[in-house]
């Protein structure tokens, strides 16, 4: 049980060293994001997990996907609305992004990589690879939360990180939850690319305003 805990820890360190590396060193969001699924897919092999792919969409129950769905898609207009009271510099978006080696078709080829792929590596890595059982948020759920400040500092006032952190942190506490509960990747894989898109499309719709 101790080694486990040992290895399980370090193996959260992934996106951390990941967007370090990528962002702050790279300065490309491509690197970050290449480098962290390549990561989840080597800690999967390497540790005999091939069929962990099995089932991973089921799990569906309509009352609770419908909620969770109705829950995160909220954070795109939210954004909007609240882009220049949270943003350090909120009218140089665009630029912030090129930066990152985000711009024109760059743009839309990460915006269908993160709403696709993006997801179901993730969900699969910390709802079922990383998965706990306790009812209350763990070590897993807050280090999920965590590694977004690496990125979300980089565009929000600290206040509003910090209730990032805390709104994430919860959303991954719930999606935890259903996988348990229904046995399933269903609701926090579609849930989390709703919530993707919803990010996305309120990006886009910043970077055209």
């Amino acid at each position: 049980m101790v080694v486990l805990l040992k290895r399980n820890t370090f193996q959260l360190l992934l996106p951390f060293v990941s967007i370090a590396v990528g962002i702050y060193l790279l300065h490309s969001a491509w690197c970050a994001i290449l480098f962290y699924h390549a990561g989840i897919l080597f800690i999967l092999i390497i540790n005999g997990q091939r069929d962990i792919w099995h089932g991973v969409f089921s799990g569906w129950n309509s009352f609770s996907g419908i909620v969770m769905l109705l829950l995160v898609v909220g954070n795109g207009p939210l954004f909007i609305l609240l882009w220049p009271f949270i943003s350090l510099q909120p009218g140089i978006l665009s630029e912030s992004l090129s930066d990152l080696g985000l711009s024109g078709i760059s743009l839309w080829i990460f915006a269908a990589w993160y709403a696709a792929v993006h997801p179901l590596l993730e969900e699969v890595f910390w709802r079922k690879y990383l998965l706990s059982s306790s009812r209350r948020p763990t070590l897993t759920d807050c280090a999920f939360a965590a590694y977004h400040i690496l990125v979300l500092i980089l565009f929000l006032r600290l206040p509003w990180v910090i209730i990032s952190f805390l709104v994430l942190t919860m959303t991954a506490w719930l999606w935890r939850r259903f996988a348990i509960r229904y046995r399933g990747l269903a609701i926090p894989i579609v849930s989390h690319a709703a919530a993707g898109i919803s990010t996305l499309a309120a990006i886009f719709f910043l970077v055209q305003s």
